[in-house]
């Protein structure tokens, strides 16, 4: 088995993931809606340079009340040919990525910019959505839960902190849970070239403190300022921003 996370529409890497590892596990963030290091993705193609870049000088810069202003601007102009836009965006970049996938085994979970429902619509035999499912694969039972925590940003993927409270009340016997975003812990949340706090979850804090599973795997903070954490007996690992990196874990590597 081998673990992703934050393709964001990285096809040149994922089509060199290998095939003879077993099932490609996928932990969320399939699209790329902004890449904040160069700006390519849906909102640029959608919105325009100008407007892209004024985005992120706002998020990075922490104005989430201007940045969703603008955001409501922007869309105010003409709804009709932006909503347009960016469905025929988001649902070119799904089918694109979903074009190499379907030559791998895949287990996915959505995350935080994910539409569930484009995903779920390519599942087959062989595509899987296993999103609140424990699955037991070579001796080892694995636990998914995955959407995005909720931000002032209010992707379409977030979800609240009550109904992924509810996935894990599923999942104790998880020996190794997985999920788009880490547990709640300050160096795990920590994006150190944007210098902010990301997102956590603090019911799967509150999870792995309960429940010790052996492992803790996730994505979703970028650059974080630490990617291998233990809480208790629990050891957290962010397995990498896969747009950026190339970077997968292998399942035999830690076990």
């Amino acid at each position: 088995m081998i673990f992703i996370s934050d393709v964001h529409y990285q096809l040149d890497y994922l089509s060199t993931l290998p095939k003879d590892k077993g099932p490609v596990v996928i932990l969320g963030d399939l699209i790329n809606w902004i890449d904040y290091r160069n700006g390519e993705g849906i909102a640029k193609e959608v919105f325009g340079s100008d407007n892209l870049h004024k985005l992120i000088d706002l998020r990075k810069q922490h104005k989430f009340e201007e940045r969703k202003d603008l955001w409501k601007n922007l869309y105010s102009i003409d709804p009709e040919i932006i909503m347009k836009k960016m469905k025929e965006a988001i649902e070119n970049q799904y089918h694109e990525v979903f074009k190499i996938l379907k030559s791998y085994e895949v287990w996915f979970i959505p995350g935080n910019v994910d539409d569930v429902d484009i995903m779920n619509s390519y599942t087959t035999s062989s595509i899987n959505n296993v999103d609140g499912l424990i699955i037991e694969q070579e001796g080892i039972k694995f636990g998914f839960a995955g959407g995005g925590v909720p931000t002032p940003i209010n992707a379409r993927g977030e979800i609240s902190e009550s109904e992924f409270s509810k996935k894990l009340s599923n999942l104790n016997q998880a020996e190794i849970i997985c999920t788009h975003a880490p547990p709640y812990v300050n160096e795990l949340m920590t994006d150190v070239i944007t210098n902010k706090i990301e997102q956590g979850w603090k019911s799967l804090l509150d999870f792995i403190k309960i429940n010790h599973p052996k492992y803790s795997l996730f994505g979703d903070v970028h650059q974080p300022k630490a990617s291998t954490w233990r809480v208790n007996n629990t050891t957290c690992i962010n397995i990498g921003y896969f747009r950026a990196t190339n970077q997968y874990l292998e399942l035999s590597s830690i076990i």
